[in-house]
């Protein structure tokens, strides 16, 4: 993961979203679409460092019983 993703993902979560989402966009120098593609980094090295320790089967059973 890059040092500006890291910065981003670090953030203290917030349960307000304006302000997390007003955090990322002034540690990405205020462009939208860094502080955009960053996330998407940091999700998606999140989701390789979990892929290993989740089975496919757990999985499938939580999808099966989640509602939305």
């Amino acid at each position: 993961m890059s040092k500006l993703a890291e910065r981003i993902t670090d953030l203290p979560l917030k349960d307000d979203l304006n302000e997390a989402a007003g955090e990322a966009l002034q540690v990405a120098g205020g462009d939208p679409m860094v502080a955009i593609k960053v996330l998407i980094l940091g999700q998606r090295s999140l989701h390789e460092a979990y892929a290993d320790r989740i089975s496919a089967g757990c999985v499938r059973r939580s999808l099966r019983h989640t509602t939305i």
